[in-house]
């Protein structure tokens, strides 16, 4: 007759050893998680300024009309980016994205996002397109012959921020006087995006 076999668990000191590194592993994966959201949602927000900026530059050509293209910062301190027709060179007023339908000074070109939801926490940090800076936006104006700005001081850039987490993050739309826009990350940014390591600008 066989001895019975011995039945053996995981001892206190097992478990406790085994959860203590769990817990570190925890740790040590929240903050990159956090901030692969942070650099996720600040390159999205990017990327659809961009996106804008150039079906702005698209709708000049094909509506042979100047377009102005600007930071819109509604009463409660949000922000949104509008495009709009214009007969002004020199137009300094922004268009009213913050909603679909305003009363006056639509954005008929583009404008985004459709609601403050769509920033996912990326805030405004510096705007200096259009002549202008945070605390007083100014659009920058396409012309339709050659696609670029109909003044050249409107050239600038609108400088994002990413959601608050363990990295401060920036990225921004630059654009020159030919009106050419491309995503850079600002010189003065604290923590690097690796992707933009070979374009920075000084915006």
């Amino acid at each position: 007759m066989n001895a019975p076999r011995s039945q053996r668990g995981f001892t206190l000191v097992e478990l406790m050893a085994t959860l203590s590194v769990l817990t570190t592993l925890a740790l040590i994966a929240v903050p990159s998680f956090a901030e692969m959201r942070q650099r996720a949602a600040v390159r999205g927000a990017a990327e659809a300024t961009l996106s804008l900026w150039n079906e702005a530059r698209m709708e000049s050509i094909k509506r042979n009309r100047m377009v102005k293209v600007g930071v819109f910062v509604a009463a409660d301190g949000g922000f949104c980016l509008g495009a709009a027709t214009t007969d002004d060179p020199a137009d300094e007023t922004a268009c009213d994205c913050s909603s679909a339908d305003p009363i006056a000074n639509a954005c008929d070109v583009a404008r985004f996002p459709s609601d403050a939801g769509g920033w996912r926490g990326v805030t405004l940090a510096r705007a200096s397109l259009g002549g202008g800076d945070a605390a007083d936006p100014r659009p920058a104006v396409i012309e339709p012959m050659r696609t670029a700005l109909s003044e050249s001081a409107d050239a600038g850039g609108i400088v994002l921020a990413g959601p608050g987490g363990p990295a401060s993050l920036e990225l921004a739309l630059a654009v020159d006087r030919l009106g050419r826009g491309h995503l850079c990350e600002p010189l003065v940014a604290v923590d690097a995006l690796p992707e933009y390591t070979e374009r920075r600008c000084a915006q």
